[in-house]
């Protein structure tokens, strides 16, 4: 999970001649009835040093790659889905973690990235500035003397709830991450990622700003199938979902803007629904949400019981940040809710909005129920472009060098 806000009550400028001035604001963070902290969020520009966070400092053994490497390799990453947060507490812009819920799906990144003797980045593709810094980042991590070229395609829908900024910090840091002859494994990637996570700042000016972040997106991308992490970026399990039919789609609530014109699509209120509200309404609830997690979601991964693990699922969609997250889109919630019930009431096994929407989905293995559900959509008059139909993603992340493909978790080291 990852956002970014520029707005709040406090702003101050640092002047660039050359560049529009960055933006500094603070925001007070509400945790509980006694819980009073102030965030800064400050804008800055891809590789600037004092945003590259040294491995020590989140718990990854320092290192260096000093030989120049000249290979070139294909990375496919699955996008994600996160219907949930554990607790949002336990992140903050300087601290990754939460915990959550992800589900990998057959919706791709794809990533081309080649080592360089030349000490500069060049990037092609989309999300240019997050794939710029993400190559600064592992040249000073590991203080290595070389270069890349970047290329990455997202899936284009941003913004709402399907991990694309994630998604492509995932495909980068593989991509780089292989070039170099692998110095990092699956973990310490997903700290790396974690705590450097970034988007674009939303006012245009070719600056980025920090995120918060899960590590479910690196998680699901990486391993595939079904992932539950815990705080501080650990993954706790994961199973596959064989044959499992995923319908996808993004409702038209009031706190939807055109997503086909590049504008933010989830709601203003965003910096106040994750620092404030969320976060007040797991300071009460996410301990009853862990215990779902606990004593009704990992006995039925298990078990492979997909319906059970949506029964769990169902219940987590009207606590906590969840609650608060769905609230958001207008109506406090009913139209994500009704979605979420009718899908459920058609016979899905598992029904749910993805991070802070408004993206919704719904995963099946019954082909009956999954018509049903595409004739209700259609019955509702939403456009076939609002729609997505795929599977879940069982295999992670790719890796294609000299032709040949191999799939990021059966490289049993490099896994975590």
């Amino acid at each position: 999970m990852q956002k970014n806000y520029l707005g709040g009550e406090k702003m101050s400028n640092s002047e660039s001649s050359n560049k529009p001035a960055k933006q500094k604001i603070e925001i007070n963070i509400i945790g509980s009835l006694i819980d009073r902290v102030t965030t800064v969020l400050e804008e800055f520009e891809p590789g600037q040093k004092d945003f590259i966070i040294p491995l020590e400092k989140f718990g990854v053994a320092p290192r260096t790659v000093k030989t120049i490497s000249n290979r070139e390799v294909e990375i496919t990453v699955p996008a994600r889905l996160h219907p949930s947060v554990l607790d949002m507490n336990r992140f903050n812009l300087s601290r990754a973690g939460g915990g959550g819920i992800g589900i990998a799906v057959e919706v791709y990144f794809h990533a081309r990235v080649k080592a360089i003797p030349e000490p500069k980045i060049i990037v092609k593709g989309e999300r240019p500035l997050i794939v710029e810094h993400f190559g600064h980042i592992f040249r000073e991590l590991l203080q290595y003397p070389g270069g890349f070229e970047i290329e990455i395609y997202d899936h284009k829908r941003r913004h709402v709830g399907m991990g694309s900024s994630a998604g492509t910090m995932c495909a980068a840091c593989i991509g780089i991450n292989e070039v170099l002859g692998r110095p990092f494994t699956g973990r310490e990637l997903r700290r790396i990622l974690g705590y450097h996570s970034c988007e674009e700042s939303a006012s245009g000016n070719g600056y980025l700003i920090r995120a918060f972040e899960t590590g479910i997106g690196a998680m699901a991308g990486v391993n595939g199938g079904w992932v539950i992490g815990t705080d501080d970026l650990e993954m706790v399990y994961r199973v596959d979902l064989q044959d499992t039919k995923v319908i996808i789609f993004i409702p038209d609530v009031p706190s939807l803007e055109d997503e086909f014109t590049g504008k933010e699509t989830a709601a203003e209120s965003e910096a106040e629904l994750l620092l404030r509200r969320a976060r007040y309404l797991d300071s009460m609830q996410s301990a009853v949400k862990t215990q779902i997690v606990m004593m009704n979601m990992l006995p039925a991964m298990i078990k492979r019981d997909l319906k059970g693990i949506g029964d769990a699922m169902f219940d987590i969609s009207f606590l906590g940040s969840k609650r608060a997250e769905c609230e958001q889109h207008g109506s406090f919630g009913s139209p994500i809710y009704n979605y979420i019930t009718t899908f459920r009431e058609i016979g899905a096994e598992v029904a749910g909005m993805s991070s802070v929407g408004p993206t919704i989905f719904a995963l099946t293995k019954k082909q009956d129920v999954y018509d049903r559900i595409m004739k209700y959509l259609h019955a509702q008059g939403v456009p076939e472009s609002r729609i997505i139909e795929t599977k879940v993603d069982n295999i992670g992340a790719r890796i294609k060098e000299n032709g040949v493909e191999r799939a990021f978790q059966d490289e049993g080291w490099l896994q975590g």
